[in-house]
């Protein structure tokens, strides 16, 4: 039987996240969730979500991207410590090492953040910035230090769901999930060197999610559990979801995301391909 993590980013970010990160792992199939340093919500989710769903998995969700900084890196944030570079501008800077100094020194900040806070079993990070590959060296380093012994990689199997390709972000996405499988396939190679001799770091084999971010719902979920449920026994799939509840205009699609993550039929369909609903927490052993 696979693993599979059901893992919902953004932890932190909002009430609405948090509120449906709450539900969706108290009855729903979310098992695990990603925490945002520098969230607006962080202390909220820490101090009144996160006592009510003990037995969720918990990750460190890295932010490089959006919102406020914890250390203000003077390359990425602007004079008031906001983040504002692009996830080209990585892609484009990453060998860059006084860039990569500051991004370690955040990363740091943040991690041991959380970690004050709350125990942590995996590693990741806001818009896959950590999917980089000179980026993913430094996190491997991180969570090395860190013991924290799960890091995301982004394969995915493309799949299609005939009434979401026709939509206008669907090209936008493909563009997206073959950069980051060719980064995974490179990432997984550094990993696999490093374990050479004996296992350090443990990465999810499949995920799903990028391929159609933005719509993850019912059909999405379930249509790209199909084409992976005769994998190896041993293998981790991840599912990313970003669920809101309905607060405020702009948001619909993450609306259906939290609507998927309760729905009845996406966990009697998650346990008839044969998945074992799990988290990192249960999969780790130091």
């Amino acid at each position: 039987m696979a693993n599979l993590v059901f893992n919902a980013d953004d932890f932190g970010i909002s009430l609405e996240a948090n509120l449906a990160i709450l539900e969706a792992c108290s009855s729903g199939v979310i098992t695990s969730a990603c925490i945002l340093a520098n969230g607006n919500f962080y202390k909220q989710g820490i101090d009144e979500v996160l006592p009510e769903i003990p037995n969720m998995g918990r990750g460190v969700h890295l932010n490089i991207i959006e919102g406020e900084s914890l250390t203000k890196p003077s390359l990425i944030t602007d004079s008031d410590g906001i983040f504002n570079k692009s996830y080209l501008y990585f892609i484009y800077n990453a060998g860059n090492k006084k860039l990569l100094a500051q991004i370690e020194d955040e990363f740091r900040a943040q991690i041991e953040k959380i970690m004050a806070d709350t125990e942590i079993d995996h590693i990741n990070s806001h818009v896959h910035t950590h999917g980089i590959p000179y980026i993913f060296n430094l996190v491997v380093k991180l969570a090395l230090e860190y013991k924290i012994k799960n890091v995301r990689l982004q394969y995915e199997r493309p799949y299609f769901v005939l009434n979401k390709i026709f939509n206008g972000r669907y090209p936008v996405n493909l563009v997206k999930l073959g950069l980051l499988n060719t980064f995974s396939i490179i990432n997984k190679a550094t990993v696999n060197s490093l374990n050479s001799k004996s296992k350090k770091i443990q990465t999810n084999n499949y995920l799903i999610g990028v391929n159609y971010t933005g719509y993850m719902d019912e059909s999405t979920i379930l249509k790209g559990l199909c084409g992976l449920k005769n994998i190896n026994k041993d293998k981790t799939v991840e599912i990313i979801v970003h669920p809101r509840t309905l607060g405020y205009e702009g948001y619909q699609g993450n609306y259906n995301e939290y609507l998927a993550s309760i729905n009845p039929k996406v966990k009697e369909g998650i346990l008839k391909s044969g998945f074992n609903l799990t988290n990192y927490k249960e999969l780790s052993v130091w």
